[in-house]
């Protein structure tokens, strides 16, 4: 292999590096702001609508994503729209009773 081919090589394996760490630590920095990730977890349609869904970092099977809002279908308007990952001290007992009751079909 050439010297140039290793350069590139490095090079490539080093950018690789770096945008995995940058990623990674925005998932723990969204962790210590309070966000849950997993299955059951709360979000709010941008009609105000809460329900309960699965939500895990870099997977995305069912919704477009865009950071901490996804383009997903709501179980509760029974419509497709723009849904953000809600923080549980953000919400009332009321509230997280009223999500719970609305699930959608477990697929991140």
């Amino acid at each position: 292999m050439s010297p140039v081919t290793q350069i590139l090589i490095l090079v490539l394996v080093l950018v690789i590096a770096v945008a995995v760490g940058l990623r990674f630590g925005r998932m723990s920095r969204t962790r210590l702001e309070g966000y849950r990730f997993g299955r059951d977890v709360i979000v709010r349609c941008r009609d105000g609508h809460l329900f309960m869904t699965t939500w895990i970092p870099m997977v995305s099977f069912k919704a477009v994503r865009l950071g901490l809002i996804r383009l997903q279908y709501c179980p509760v308007g029974n419509h497709l729209t723009a849904v953000q990952l809600m923080r549980d001290e953000d919400l009332t007992p009321a509230e997280r009773l009223e999500a719970s009751r609305y699930h959608d079909n477990g697929v991140p």
